[in-house]
């Protein structure tokens, strides 16, 4: 008798889970996903925007029937990047552009239309595992609970440094000066390991990103805690941290209204020499490649989730096929793996550089030197 392949548990309604099963669903392969927010409306409206690049994550997107839904709600126009110093000086200006290299589209639409193509029924909502055991006949057993932490390659390595993130919303009086400023897309202030960071919102809006170089707990901390919740005074205590900075840069923070939420930054060393294959489980997007924000997150999770896809959709059988093949899973994502490591690991190498440049002590010269090969301020 051939052994039933074993049912596929997918932890979190992230982009690489959400493409993975749309995919699954499109080959009529059954999964259960088991996402924490308690419903789609308890999503929180943080996040940003990304851009989805033409070679990675639109490859994805096309791969799960997707790519036309998402060309309809993408934002061309927000193909815009300015990059300044402390003086509020532009040292580098990309124009908006209308092809379809790297378009943008809020972290939030980019959710609502991956769910919108995986049926309801397949989402368990509220669902913290605790922890994942393998039975002795192969299968795995999903342990639930109210509390859990996410299952991650390694334990994650803290940066250094904490994002606060606010907005400033359509109808503050500042939002007329943040459209001249910074457009439909993002506007990025860097000095001395401090950050600014503006970004233009579908709905209009922009959400800010305040960086400060505080220990790892302190957002959780009780002094860190009771700044959070209070905005006004936090952003008071922000600007001590940028008080040499040109007002055009500290404006920002002084006149965002929004709320604040920490968003502190980490990353995950990733070797090939370390990993280790675990018979029923693999990882994919953050849990098995954290990184602070380099502008390739979301494309990483969603190649990982068709690269994955594939290897399964290539080694599922059915019971009773008459080839008499049960479904090897275990070797889908060992070849998913192999795949993904190598990957992952040149486009790390590749961007560490330019990252790490943005955090200097001369950026932003140093970054836009190294990507402009020395023409600093020319596009």
């Amino acid at each position: 008798m051939v052994a039933a392949v074993p049912p596929i548990a997918i932890l979190g309604a992230g982009p690489a889970g959400l493409l993975l099963a749309r995919i699954l669903t499109l080959h009529s392969i059954p999964y259960t996903i088991f996402e924490r927010d308690a419903s789609p409306a308890s999503f929180s409206k943080w996040g940003g925007t990304l851009d989805i690049h033409h070679n990675t994550g639109q490859v994805a997107l096309a791969e799960a029937g997707l790519l036309d839904d998402f060309k309809r709600i993408a934002r061309y126009d927000a193909q815009v990047l300015k990059i300044a110093d402390r003086h509020a000086n532009i040292v580098l200006d990309v124009s908006g552009s209308d092809d379809e290299k790297r378009p943008e589209i809020d972290r939030r639409d980019l959710r609502d239309l991956l769910l919108k193509a995986v049926p309801d029924e397949r989402i368990r909502w509220g669902s913290k595992v605790a922890k994942v055991e393998r039975e002795e006949d192969g299968t795995m057993t999903l342990l639930l609970a109210e509390e859990g932490k996410a299952v991650t390659a390694a334990k994650p390595i803290y940066a250094g440094n904490t994002f606060f993130t606010t907005s400033v919303s359509k109808s503050n009086p500042y939002h007329a000066t943040m459209s001249s400023l910074v457009g439909p897309g993002m506007y990025l202030i860097c000095d001395s390991g401090h950050q600014i960071i503006a970004q233009g919102l579908a709905d209009g809006s922009y959400q800010i990103n305040i960086s400060l170089p505080v220990t790892e707990g302190w957002a959780t901390s009780s002094a860190g805690a009771a700044l959070i919740a209070e905005p006004q005074a936090l952003r008071k205590f922000l600007l001590q941290f940028y008080a040499d900075w040109a007002p055009t840069a500290t404006d920002v923070i002084r006149k965002s209204d929004g709320a604040f939420r920490p968003w502190p930054l980490y990353s995950l060393l990733l070797e090939a020499s370390s990993w280790k294959s675990v018979p029923g489980l693999t990882l994919v997007g953050d849990a098995a490649h954290l990184e602070i924000p380099d502008g390739e997150g979301v494309n990483r999770a969603l190649t990982d989730g068709v690269s994955l896809a594939r290897r399964i959709v290539a080694h599922y059988r059915v019971l009773g096929d008459e080839d008499g093949k049960d479904g090897d899973l275990d070797a889908a994502m060992r070849e998913y793996e192999a795949e993904m490591l190598p990957r992952v690991m040149q486009e790390r190498e590749e961007n560490k550089t330019k990252v790490m440049l943005l955090w200097a002590a001369d950026a932003p010269n140093s970054f836009v030197e190294a990507v402009m090969g020395g023409h600093v301020g020319q596009e």
